[in-house]
């Protein structure tokens, strides 16, 4: 059952996971504009954005490496954005300034994994993440290896290997513990909050993701408090937590509204539409979920919009409207086959199973059976042979970990038994003790009173002979 869940919801809570955007050091000769740009790109990512537009026209006249670390701002704000293709665009031109080693040149590799990873290519994304992760363990620069080694957990819990991206975020954790920087201990409680959520641990996340919140709130960073509060709404619905889930859906739209963010106004919208769906409220959904489509057009991500004309069929599915319904599914299928079809298998199921039951429900039952049939063989390859072990492994560790935890409490156990039977050995030696002083006190009290008694009968005895000694005289 669990395996089902993970199968219908996994796609919905990964859309909005923050990318890793370094704190940068201001680079020397770099203009005044820039440098407010890099101080001030997770407080104000807007304008810092527009400041650097109207700069544009001046940054091929800086000296290279202050070009390079332009282009980087440029490539970071555009994906806080969700413009990934402009953000794809600066990152090769920074990169193809200097083939240098140092750490400007991971960051902006960082960046082309993350805006290549929203267009859904994500071994090519990886590949990326991988570079960057291999340069910075030559610069031994800690912070960006274990950046690098979130961005590849993250493409692991993308592409469904879960047991190996918890194993890597689980690595990550305990070396941040060590590196004590503020923005990877953030990240790596984003990003254990949103596996966890996904792998229906939903308590454990809830407490990722507030430790992430908490912290991104401190430092200021308004994108990523965005984003966590999304996965934080969607995680209370997974719980059936609505009310907590609409008013996290409200925050972020609040927020959204005054910045004028509108791709976090196209999530938040989302969400609203997705949790008043599952609430019941399929009026409301189909509303919020025309709301969500004003600003459809700032989402480059295609599977985000696979998505959302998935989400947007269940809710025609929930107002019987079964020809809208289908059609929304056939053009997310469409789509789907545009891209990488490893990629996206768990959603070709998705679409699979809605429309075997649409079919069904239509009463082409024929068509509905063959649907099914051909849902039931891709899920089993899906679930079986592709995943079988690293679910395997997965449930190995958690059971060792329940079997840590059960020796635990055997011991426990043992030492409690022991000290019970300790008590009974306790108890029976003062039993026997009071037993003892019991005795030794009656065969005192009964010496005792023998020796009254003899004494008595002595006293009697010389009395009578006294008595009778009178008597005779």
């Amino acid at each position: 059952m669990k395996t089902m869940r993970q199968l219908f919801l996994w796609a919905w809570l990964a859309l909005l996971a923050s990318p890793l955007y370094a704190s940068q050091d201001v680079p020397l000769g770099a203009p005044l504009w820039l440098q407010q740009v890099i101080e001030q790109q997770h407080h104000q990512p807007e304008a810092m954005l527009q400041l650097l537009l109207e700069h544009q026209d001046e940054v091929s006249r800086l000296p290279l490496h202050v070009q390079r670390s332009a282009y980087q701002q440029f490539a970071t704000l555009y994906g806080m954005m969700g413009q990934h293709t402009e953000q794809l665009n600066y990152a090769r031109k920074g990169l193809a300034l200097d083939d240098g080693v140092d750490a400007l040149r991971i960051e902006l590799l960082y960046n082309l994994g993350f805006a290549t990873e929203m267009q859904s290519n994500y071994l090519l994304a990886q590949q990326h993440y991988q570079t960057g992760t291999e340069l910075a363990t030559q610069l031994k620069h800690e912070a960006l290896r274990l950046k690098g080694q979130i961005n590849l957990a993250a493409i692991l819990s993308a592409q469904e290997h879960y047991q190996e991206a918890l194993a890597l975020l689980k690595e990550v954790y305990q070396q941040s513990g060590e590196l004590a920087d503020q923005e990877v201990t953030a990240e790596i409680n984003a990003e254990l909050g949103l596996l966890y959520a996904t792998l229906g641990f939903e308590e454990e996340a809830l407490q990722f993701l507030d430790t992430a919140y908490a912290m991104y709130k401190a430092m200021n960073w308004r994108k990523s408090k965005i984003a966590v509060l999304y996965n934080l709404a969607r995680t209370y619905g997974f719980i059936e937590q609505y009310e907590q889930a609409f008013s996290t859906y409200q925050r972020m739209l609040s927020v959204s509204r005054q910045y004028g963010d509108h791709m976090n106004l196209y999530y938040a919208y989302l969400g609203l539409a997705i949790t008043s769906h599952e609430f019941g409220r399929t009026n409301t959904a189909l509303n919020y979920m025309s709301k969500a489509e004003e600003y459809l057009d700032r989402v480059q991500s295609p599977m985000a919009q696979v998505v959302h004309l998935f989400e947007k069929a269940r809710i025609y599915n929930g107002l019987q409207q079964n020809t809208l319904a289908m059609q929304q599914l056939m053009l997310a299928r469409q789509l789907l086959d545009e891209m990488d079809g490893s990629e996206s298998d768990s959603m070709q199921l998705n679409i699979l199973f809605m429309q075997a039951h649409l079919y069904a429900r239509q009463g082409q039952f024929e068509q509905a059976y063959e649907t099914f049939e051909s849902f039931f063989y891709r899920f089993q390859d899906r679930f079986t042979q592709e995943s079988e072990l690293a679910l395997t492994s997965l449930r190995l560790s958690f059971e060792q970990e329940r079997e840590q935890a059960e020796r635990a409490l055997l011991v426990k156990d043992n030492e409690l038994q022991a000290l019970r039977l300790q008590e009974i050995e306790r108890k029976r030696q003062i039993q026997w003790l009071w037993t003892g002083l019991f005795a030794s006190t009656t065969l005192v009290l009964m010496t005792l009173l023998l020796w009254q008694w003899q004494r008595r009968r002595r006293a009697e005895t010389l009395h009578q002979t006294n008595q009778e000694d009178t008597k005779s005289l």
